[in-house]
């Protein structure tokens, strides 16, 4: 059973607090209760280790800790994991940090149900534009169409940049939030402050620069470089568009 209180993330600590031999979860004001949650914790942390191929040494190599920690984290030996240690394996593990505590799981619910994706300002499919912090609004989609172990955010398209990838002006671009792309990938980029482009990623390592492409011959590539490197950030992968015409 799942009490939700919040859907924002979790403060800093869970607690365990011993009241007449029974264990009781203390969240903070901005917390998903789960009674079962630790053993679901401790269980994906195992099973997601093996199906990455990871031996207990490497997770804890990646994660900067002991193989021991690794070991007492899968054994239930660890009564309070830090929220930066849970999103940190919920990272190397490529699923979000309620899937890892076991609440984004299907059996919890027993019925599909829609995902509700941040919609923010457009992104640009042109020279650049400006992209606010603040979500405008929560755009809901069936749960057949992404993957519930996935984060996302979606913004409307702005410009014909991107029309040979079949995607103008005014469809909807639902992104995957991730920083790790390949050559050819179409994604979400970060340049200069605030402005966020919708380009297809290239990495030369031979002129030793960031190419993003655009997909439309009228418009020039992106170099990213030594110069301007540090104002350059992946923000997401393409993972769906819906367009307006259909």
């Amino acid at each position: 059973m799942v009490i939700l209180r919040h859907k924002e993330w979790f403060d800093d600590r869970w607690t365990y607090k011993k009241i007449k031999k029974r264990k009781r979860l203390h969240p903070g004001k901005n917390a998903i209760i789960n009674r079962n949650w630790s053993k679901r914790l401790f269980q994906n942390i195992k099973k997601l280790r093996k199906e990455k191929g990871l031996t207990q040494q490497q997770l804890g190599e990646m994660l900067g800790v002991q193989k021991s920690a690794i070991a007492k984290y899968e054994n239930g030996r660890v009564p309070n994991l830090k929220k930066e240690t849970i999103s940190r394996l919920a990272e190397i593990f490529n699923v979000t940090p309620n899937y890892l505590l076991g609440i984004d799981e299907p059996s919890l619910h027993g019925h599909s149900h829609n995902i509700d994706i941040p919609l923010y300002s457009d992104v640009c499919c042109g020279d650049g534009i400006f992209v606010e912090d603040n979500i405008e609004e929560y755009i809901s989609l069936p749960e057949s169409l992404l993957s519930s172990r996935k984060d996302y955010f979606c913004q409307y398209a702005d410009g014909d940049s991107m029309i040979d990838e079949n995607i103008q002006s005014g469809d909807l671009i639902i992104f995957e939030k991730t920083q790790q792309l390949n050559n050819g990938d179409v994604g979400c980029f970060g340049i200069e402050d605030n402005i966020a482009t919708c380009k297809k990623y290239f990495n030369d390592s031979k002129q030793h620069c960031i190419i993003l492409q655009p997909a439309n011959d009228k418009y020039s590539p992106i170099i990213i470089n030594e110069y301007n490197y540090h104002e350059f950030k992946i923000i997401g992968k393409l993972a769906l568009v819906i367009s307006k015409r259909n």
